[in-house]
């Protein structure tokens, strides 16, 4: 096998072992309930379920189910759009946005503590790696905008 083969076959490993845990928990909070919250409690108006779909990347019955959670636990509130009644608007509510703000600032301090027990010359590293390794993936044809110009490999 040569380096890429078993570069793969190391990622596959260091993701799918114990230690793969934390990206099979960040992989699954990028499509619930989080994500669903973070995207309303960043939009200055209601959204529809169908643009939070689009937006997270999941079906429009998998939106019903995560937004029925959300409601019932009073982070959200559905209401018809009075435009067009077969419309239904999907906003925060307060709680939600306290809710959304909280998780954020717990997400964030848990990366403040990993890259200051990495350090500022290998975070500066990874970060440089990431971004060109979402090029690259770009470039292959997977989802995503681009990190930034063309892969130069």
């Amino acid at each position: 096998m040569g380096f890429a083969e078993d570069a793969v076959s190391e990622m596959f490993s260091l993701t799918m072992n114990d230690r793969g845990k934390s990206f099979d928990k960040m992989n699954r909070g990028s499509r619930g309930e989080r994500p669903a919250l973070h995207i309303l409690a960043a939009s200055s108006v209601p959204l529809t379920p169908g643009r939070i779909s689009d937006d997270l990347g999941v079906s429009p019955g998998r939106v019903s189910a995560i937004l029925d959670r959300l409601e019932k636990k009073g982070l959200i509130v559905r209401e018809t759009d009075p435009a067009n009644r077969r419309n239904v608007l999907v906003s925060v509510t307060k709680l939600g946005r306290e809710t959304d703000e909280a998780m954020f600032r717990e997400i964030h301090d848990r990366f403040v503590r990993v890259f200051e027990r990495m350090g500022e010359e290998h975070t500066r590293q990874f970060l440089d790696r990431c971004k060109e390794f979402v090029d690259c993936m770009h470039d292959e044809g997977f989802p995503g905008p681009p990190a930034g110009p063309p892969c130069k490999i």
